[in-house]
């Protein structure tokens, strides 16, 4: 049953997550110098020494990466597959929170400089095409309960 399209999608939210870890989320421009927004932090663009941690998103997009992957595996538990997907969507809309937190809130975070520009990356997207992704499987773990329920109908 791991050949479910559920799975697929599950499996693409976990590497979606997992991806932003290696993308830079955004930067801030300022008059003087630049900050790169990362999943672990702020990182000064010129030295790439670690300005401040950001524990609280690294956190949450770690869990949110393990659990789509676990969410795979229980393929036999459709309901508590249903429930984890719901999790997943509330772990995701966190990330997108943390994210709005720290490109909006960047010149009071990063250091009080002067922010003439904020930039946003690729990877900021990654949490909203993840809930997409989650709820794509949620349809497909609903069908499934539907078609399970009709052949327990017939017998």
């Amino acid at each position: 049953m791991i050949q479910r399209i559920q799975s697929l999608y599950l499996f693409l939210v976990a590497l979606l997550t997992g991806l932003m870890f290696a993308f830079p989320i955004g930067s801030i421009v300022g008059d003087t110098e630049e900050v790169g927004i990362t999943a672990c932090g702020f990182r000064d663009a010129a030295t790439g020494e670690l300005m401040l941690n950001t524990y609280g998103m690294t956190a949450t997009i770690v869990v949110a990466a393990l659990l789509a992957f676990v969410i795979i595996f229980l393929f036999r538990k459709r309901m508590l597959q249903f429930r984890l997907c719901m999790v997943e969507i509330v772990l995701q809309a966190g990330i997108l929170v943390f994210e709005i937190y720290y490109l909006w809130g960047a010149s009071r975070i990063a250091g009080g400089f002067d922010v003439s520009a904020v930039s946003v990356g690729v990877s900021a997207l990654f949490p909203l095409l993840s809930i997409i992704l989650t709820l794509l499987a949620i349809r497909g773990i609903m069908k499934d309960i539907r078609l399970l329920k009709s052949l327990d109908r017939i017998r």
